[in-house]
């Protein structure tokens, strides 16, 4: 649990500091370039509440990184295209997947939840997450104008709507993921880690072990 932590602690550290890079060495909006305002306190408030959520080390890296994908936006990436798809779908989608990990790992072993109900739990609470950053995005533009995270006369009438799409296709393809290839892929590694009946270790593997 120690080395847990300290993994977690790790993680946390190291986004900080790349988020203060970013925000001095961008050359994009400055919505991005200060986002640690709001980004650094989310970061580190997740990392405090790991040990009631149950959070992974693995789950928390990918937590990370889905903020320091949203914060390359400081680099001028939003409204960019990559491989056909626009920066902000991947953004999204990532959110979507990195976030149901940790929720849906909170609720099976916090809350008891399994089967349908995980998923239904795991993708309601992602959807409700995406909404309130949408209404942040129109709160911030509301007060700051044209220097707020909702772009005022943008062509995609559509973007709201394909930002919380996204959100929940990455939900659904972490739950699929944490659902059947988890388990199986802990199945495998234990059959492989215990011997066969009437099968005999070597003397240093069971010390190992």
């Amino acid at each position: 649990m120690e080395e847990r932590r300290d993994i977690c602690l790790w993680i946390a550290g190291i986004t900080t500091v790349l988020m203060l890079v970013f925000g001095v060495v961008g050359h994009g909006p400055s919505t991005y370039r200060y986002a640690i305002l709001f980004l650094g306190p989310f970061l580190w408030g997740v990392y405090a509440a790991r040990k009631r959520l149950r959070i992974h080390p693995a789950g928390f890296g990918m937590f990370a990184a889905a903020l320091l994908l949203h914060d390359l936006g400081a680099f001028g990436t939003y409204g960019h295209f990559y491989f056909d798809l626009e920066f902000d779908t991947y953004v999204h989608f990532f959110f979507g997947m990195a976030g149901s990990f940790l929720i849906a790992r909170a609720l099976r072993f916090v809350f008891g939840l399994h089967g349908w109900r995980l998923w239904v739990g795991t993708i309601l609470l992602i959807m409700g997450i995406g909404a309130l950053h949408e209404l942040m995005e129109w709160a911030s533009t509301m007060a700051l104008g044209s220097k707020g995270m909702l772009k005022l006369n943008d062509p995609d009438v559509f973007d709201t709507q394909k930002d919380l799409g996204n959100n929940f296709l990455g939900s659904l393809v972490a739950l699929s993921i944490y659902t059947f290839i988890v388990p199986a892929f802990k199945r495998n590694r234990a059959t492989i880690a215990s011997p066969s009946v009437g099968q005999t270790l070597p003397e240093n593997t069971v010390h190992e072990m």
